[in-house]
């Protein structure tokens, strides 16, 4: 039901020339961290090369952010020895004036602390790529430090960056420095006293602006339909792969479907190119990234409402080694894996469904149907060496070139391409794992029965397809398109963040069943806490003892934690009930539904 359309649909080839001078352009403006105006000045660029290319339906969207800019950071060494060392000072960090001793932070055993007051810790990265410096910021404030100094993970004369907190200001500074500079520090300490200072000028504001680029070409036929496609314009240092390349792809995919366009070929949906702003970094809250995205959903519920699929780009053409991947809900699994490039050498990594890390996220958990490419793992991540002298151009031809045809065939094809059976198989998998745990009360069996039901339907649904788009009237198509995207759209609604895995792999379906593992786990810790003896002393008189000083008895306060785990359990337990209310009524209208089209 997903295989490529047998109509003609072909367009220009893409032209790195383009991507080059479009990437070049923006490493140009460096550090475009959110709200700043080198962000600005980078969707002014944006803007005008579109135009160029003859778009005229173009908007800026501006939100709010907390923006963040670094005016300079100087750091040094005044005893043993005199040396300026080159530092990059991590976000939310304030402006500071430091001086004081250098001592070599302790982070792998943090129980074991030593106040520090007046001093400087020196620490490595440690090996989380992500949570490292968040790690080493903590310990730095378990040991009353003033400033934290963290060291680059890899050699190579590196400085990188990451957000340790979201957008509150970090109660002491942060800095980065290259492994050899710190490689040398955790000598000089070794040695004998290293005293430093540290000079920072910092530009904050909780209420700046960012803005998302929007850029819409029509169908050539009336059209609510749309598919969206879009890359975050905020980077650190130069951000060639992170992220001025993706911006390369957008751009060249506008140029070319634009041309397409005017060369009087048909597009029967539209495109939405979106440029967004603050990804990066920008807020308070549990997200504290992709805050363009989000800002998108919640101001444009129209657009959002006839989005087909998405497609987001990040981190797209950092040289070997690095996995390249491309992250896809399984609705659109079969047809993504169905386009075919030539990816000369390049090994690419399929996964479903697209996890938490960029833009595509919050159209996803809203039912969007997602395809998310990115790079993953490399040493130049967040770097200065992050350029277009680093980039592999083969790299980005594979992405552009895949990205074009997704394109096109999504806003080409009269039917939308997704196929409802493969996720329905995986709810089908998530299920029956579930019901193989002992001591759950929750009765998975009837859901197992409907979609055992939904997926012996398969064949005949898939003929029916095939009819209605080769020979099916409009009214037909439009009611079975319809239906395609309504029914993906209530099954990737339940895709969440499980948190029991690793990366990719910590987003699912069914997100809100993993809780029956922890039903479990609750019930066996209740039941352990309840065999105590001094557990079932009635609440009164355990308040009533809890406040009485000459208490005589071996007395354990667990009444209060008991009831506080006990209520958790009842919400748990409310919130698996509302999940298998919720997929019974998602596999009842998907059943419906194709009874309705195989009976008409």
């Amino acid at each position: 039901m997903t295989a490529l359309s047998h109509e003609t649909i072909s367009m220009d080839e893409v032209s790195i020339d383009e991507i080059r001078k479009t990437v070049e352009k923006l490493c140009s403006i460096e550090d475009k961290i959110a709200g700043s105006e080198a962000e600005k000045k980078a969707v002014r660029y944006l803007k005008k090369r579109l135009l160029e290319y003859g778009l005229s339906d173009i908007s800026e969207q501006a939100f709010e952010v907390h923006s963040w800019q670094p005016m300079s950071c100087n750091f040094r060494v005044t005893k043993p020895v005199q040396k300026e060392i080159k530092a990059v000072v991590l976000p939310y960090s304030k402006s500071a004036k430091i001086e004081g001793q250098l001592f070599q932070l302790q982070t792998m055993y943090p129980e074991i602390l030593e106040e520090n007051h007046g001093m400087i810790g020196v620490t490595t990265w440690g090996s989380d790529l992500f949570l490292g410096p968040m790690k080493a910021y903590f310990s730095a404030l378990d040991h009353k430090t003033k400033a934290v100094i963290i060291t680059s993970p890899k050699e190579g004369e590196l400085h990188k960056v990451v957000v340790i907190s979201s957008g509150e200001l970090l109660k002491i500074p942060a800095l980065n420095v290259t492994k050899e500079d710190g490689d040398f520090l955790f000598s000089l300490i070794k040695k004998g006293p290293v005293d430093v200072e540290i000079d920072i000028d910092i530009e904050y504001s909780d209420r700046g602006e960012s803005q998302n680029l929007v850029a819409m070409i029509h169908a050539t036929r009336e059209s609510k339909e749309e598919i969206v496609i879009g890359a975050h314009t905020d980077a650190w240092f130069k951000g060639a792969a992170e992220n001025a390349a993706p911006n390369a792809i957008i751009l060249e995919l506008a140029r070319l479907i634009q041309k397409h366009i005017k060369d009087g070929r048909d597009l029967k949906r539209n495109v939405r190119f979106i440029l967004f702003g603050a990804q990066e970094s920008g807020s308070k809250d549990f997200y504290y990234w992709c805050n363009g995205s989000k800002a998108y959903i919640n101001d444009n519920p129209d657009s959002v409402e006839n989005a087909v699929a998405i497609l987001v780009m990040d981190s797209i053409g950092f040289p070997a080694p690095v996995r390249n991947q491309i992250g896809v809900t399984s609705d659109l699994f079969e047809i993504t894996t169905n386009v075919k490039k030539d990816a000369k050498g390049l090994d690419i990594e399929y996964y479903e469904p697209p996890g938490y890390e960029s833009d595509h996220w919050f159209f996803e958990i809203i039912g969007v149907p997602a395809i998310y490419c990115v790079a993953d793992y490399s040493d130049l991540y967040h770097t200065q060496k992050d350029d277009a002298e680093h980039l592999d151009y083969d790299v980005i031809r594979f992405y552009a070139e895949f990205l074009k045809d997704m394109l096109l065939h999504l806003a080409s094809s009269e039917v939308i391409p997704v196929n409802l059976f493969r996720p329905l198989s995986i709810f089908q998998e998530i299920l029956s794992s579930h019901t193989r745990r002992k001591d759950s009360p929750f009765d998975l069996s009837q859901l197992l029965s409907k979609i055992i039901r939904i997926l012996n339907q398969k064949k005949h649904f898939e003929r029916e397809i095939k009819r209605i788009t080769e020979k099916g009237t409009s009214v037909e198509k439009k009611e079975l398109n319809r239906f395609l995207l309504s029914s993906t759209r209530m099954m990737n609604k339940t895709i969440g963040w499980i948190w029991r895995r690793s990366p990719p792999n910590d987003t699912s379906y069914l997100a809100r069943m993993e809780l029956i593992e922890d039903y479990i786990d609750l019930n066996v810790a209740i039941r352990a806490i309840r065999s105590m003896p001094i557990s079932n002393v009635g609440i009164h008189s355990a308040i009533k003892l809890n406040k009485q000083r000459e208490n005589p008895y071996n007395w354990i306060k667990v009444h209060e934690p008991l009831s506080l785990l006990e209520e958790e359990r009842s919400k748990i337990f409310q919130e698996i009930e509302s999940e298998i209310s919720n997929l019974t009524e998602i596999l009842d209208n998907i059943s419906n539904g194709i009874s309705t089209f195989l009976e008409g």
